[in-house]
């Protein structure tokens, strides 16, 4: 799905017609219509997909629709990006450990990530 067909889903499910969110944003409503119809030669920045995002009060899951669909990612995932490029000993580990989580249900996932969190907070703990 395009940007423009995702964004206009979200923002016609949250009752928000276009004018709203281009003003509660301070953006071109031109702009941001053309947005939408996908009419712009470029896909927006993370920042602009992030404005967008907090004035229709995404939750989590349609951020990162929005995000992906306009081929961007969450600034979260751009800072294990940069670490593991920094830390070139743990990319083969990063690779298969997202590599390994593709096949895991959400629950799953979920439910692995939780136990990771709480084993960083148990080893920070000690420190």
């Amino acid at each position: 799905m395009t940007f423009g067909k995702a964004l206009q889903e979200i923002r016609r499910r949250k009752g928000k017609t276009q004018r709203e969110v281009a003003n509660l944003i301070s953006m071109d409503y031109s702009y941001y219509s053309k947005l939408e119809n996908d009419r712009l030669g470029s896909k927006p920045t993370r920042e602009t997909v992030e404005k967008i995002s907090d004035a229709l009060e995404c939750d989590d899951l349609e951020k990162n629709e929005l995000l992906l669909s306009a081929g961007r990612t969450t600034e979260e995932f751009e800072q294990v990006a940069k670490a593991v490029s920094e830390e070139p000993e743990k990319s083969a580990s990063f690779n298969r450990l997202f590599k390994a989580a593709l096949d895991l249900s959400p629950d799953k996932l979920e439910e692995i990530v939780k136990d990771v969190e709480e084993e960083v907070r148990r080893l920070k703990s000690k420190e």
